[in-house]
This record gives structure tokens, sequence and C-alpha cells, in this order.
């Protein structure tokens, strides 16, 4: 029965050094942005804005240059393949 009072005890000291441990990140990171304004803060919106779409760019390039290209014969004949089945469809 001592091995259950001497866990919990360790969990407990483990629970508190890490409420520690986050009280003092949290600290720090008010003290980091104390000085921070409303202005700061939206030319930083607008950087991350920029950046987002500049990522999007660039994932939309490289999207397009995985594809594989049909060659343009290839969609000429089904153009011409189409218009034969609609021609059919109308009757003439």
């Amino acid at each position: 029965m001592e091995y259950v009072i001497y866990t919990a005890l360790v969990c407990s000291i483990a629970a508190f050094a890490l409420s520690l441990i986050a009280c003092a990140r949290v600290g720090k990171f008010i003290r980091a942005t104390a000085d921070t304004d409303w202005e700061t803060l939206s030319n930083l919106t607008g950087d991350i804005a920029a950046l987002k779409r500049t990522s999007q760019t660039l994932n939309n390039r490289l999207n397009g240059m995985n594809k594989a290209t049909i060659p343009q014969e290839q969609i000429i004949q089904q153009m011409l393949e189409h218009q034969n089945v609609e021609q059919i469809r109308r009757g003439g």
C-alpha cells in the first residue's frame, strides 16, 4: 500500500513542477508582448496574410508542375469525337 502513497507523492510533485514551468513561460510571454500596440499587431497580421498568399501561390505552382499534361492532339481528338456525338444526337 505504501507504493500508492509514493506514486501519488511523485505525481503531485511532478504536477507542481510542470505548473511552475508553465507559469514561468506565461510570465515570459507577457513580458515579451508588454509593449505590443494595436499598430504592431495589425502590421503582423498583414505580414502573415502576405506570407499565406505567397505560400498558397507557391503550392499552386508546385501542384501544377506535378500534374500530367494532356497532349494537344488528344484534346483535339476528344473535341472532334464529342462534336460527332452531338451531331448524331441532333440527327445531322
